[in-house]
């Protein structure tokens, strides 16, 4: 584990935080990229991307802090510390859904438009950021014949195919929408899959949180996916 990138002066670069920062990058760059495909001008992109990433770290915060908050509870204002991480990506991912229903009202864009361009950057802003995962030792795997998984890496490497898909569904895409609910059905799908070796002290029953909100993702998107295709 490597939590600390570097040190410049008296300051530490979290490992955690880098690689976010530059899967945010990343991100920026390919939604911008496919904002054009799409005929949605740069400064609405940046000006949603602003807004992505505040309701993204809160709702992440919030659904984290949900799960785990006997953890908090000697330390409330420990909440607030996000240098070591401690974010659901489920969280952010309902917590920009919330923001992107106000905003496409306001605004009066097309929401199924602006999701498609901005659904392969966000994948590859997650297969990055899952990097520091990896380096913070967060979000780890349980012991499978005494060998720790890198639940980290296999997200990762999963975020960087479902990125892959959606490129090469962008070439035929038949319908606006199309692109966003395959990225909330791939992503469901492995996210579903990986909770079973993926840690997590928090179970209903036999499933984590984050496997019953993956089971609504994929029913959702399929539902829509099949509507669409059949009208």
């Amino acid at each position: 584990m490597y939590p600390i990138l570097c040190t410049i002066g008296p300051f530490n670069v979290y490992s955690w935080g880098f690689m976010v920062a530059l899967g945010c990058m990343a991100a920026l760059a390919v939604m911008l990229s496919f904002g054009r495909k799409e005929g949605i001008r740069p400064e609405r992109i940046l000006d949603v991307f602003v807004y992505m990433i505040i309701s993204a770290v809160v709702g992440a915060r919030l659904f984290y802090v949900i799960q785990f908050f006997p953890k908090f509870k000697g330390d409330l204002p420990s909440i607030f510390y996000l240098s070591q991480g401690g974010l659901v990506f489920l969280g952010g991912f309902c917590g920009v859904l919330v923001m992107m229903s106000f905003y496409v009202r306001y605004h009066k864009i097309d929401p199924w438009k602006l999701l498609d361009a901005l659904s392969p950057g966000t994948m590859i802003g997650y297969a990055i950021g899952r990097i520091g995962c990896f380096l913070n030792g967060c979000c780890y795997g349980i012991k499978i014949f005494g060998v720790e998984q890198p639940t980290q890496i296999y997200s990762s490497l999963s975020g960087l195919v479902i990125f892959f898909a959606l490129i090469y569904l962008y070439r035929n895409k038949k319908y606006d929408g199309q692109i966003f609910l395959f990225a909330l059905l791939f992503y469901s799908m492995y996210r579903f899959l990986l909770e079973f070796i993926r840690y997590n002290p928090v179970h209903y029953w036999i499933f984590t949180p984050n496997q019953l909100l993956s089971a609504l993702l994929f029913a959702g998107s399929s539902y829509f996916l099949w509507k669409k295709n059949t009208t």
